[in-house]
């Protein structure tokens, strides 16, 4: 049965919908400049064995990758915005996980990882403990909202995908956390010359989930 909206309701719509778009801009723009960052520096980063952060390391790209980071970042706070304002039935939890992903992502933008073989820094240590906090908490974030939104119309045509993608982030992010232990203990074995590949598909499909969460933002109205 179709309800009217207030105008308070409507105004709150047009608000968490407007955020939602403005997180979609923000992971467009990290995805562009994850691209200049592949193209600009191949000779210098190996994606199939080196990570992102990596590319911090290189004079000239380290702009780059804080601005990627932080796009991604603005992105995710845009969608967290758009969680609160929304009326959507998303609970609590959700928002306070989307929360931890959106920390982590803005602590890897400020704390620059340690150069491969060189001692340990506060620095780096923040920035791969944030980095996991938020690859664990964006997937986590997804299956509570896609749990949430299913039975929501018309935001439940869009918690199938969420779901299907926070399930396909969940298992990349723990396949690139055995092998991050394991080029750890071992930096000559196989583990560490797929780590970064094993890092780019977990964190394509993590992007990917926010943006499917945007586009359920944008589809789902107040009532």
């Amino acid at each position: 049965m179709h309800v009217l909206l207030s105008p308070h309701a409507t105004a709150g719509h047009g608000g968490h919908s407007r955020l939602a778009s403005a997180a979609h801009s923000a992971l467009t723009g990290s995805v562009a400049l994850a691209t200049m960052l592949h193209l600009g520096w191949s000779e210098q980063v190996d994606p199939v064995g080196q990570t992102l952060s990596d590319y911090a390391l290189h004079e000239g790209a380290a702009t780059l990758f804080i601005a990627c980071v932080g796009c991604a970042a603005a992105g995710s706070a845009a969608l967290l915005a758009a969680l609160l304002r929304s009326r959507l039935p998303v609970g609590a939890v959700a928002p306070a996980v989307l929360g931890v992903g959106c920390a982590g992502l803005s602590l890897c933008a400020v704390f620059r990882t340690d150069e491969a073989g060189s001692a340990q820094s506060l620095s780096g240590l923040v920035h791969r403990h944030a980095a996991g906090a938020s690859l664990a908490a964006l997937p986590a974030a997804g299956l509570l909202l896609a749990r949430r939104l299913r039975g929501h119309r018309p935001t439940s045509a869009r918690a199938p995908r969420i779901r299907q993608l926070s399930w396909a982030s969940s298992g990349a992010a723990l396949l690139f956390l055995g092998t991050h232990v394991s080029a750890s203990r071992s930096p000559s074995n196989g583990a560490a010359r797929v780590l970064g590949l094993a890092e780019r598909v977990t964190l394509g499909l993590e992007i990917a989930l926010l943006f499917a969460m945007a586009d359920a933002l944008r589809t789902g109205r107040n009532r």
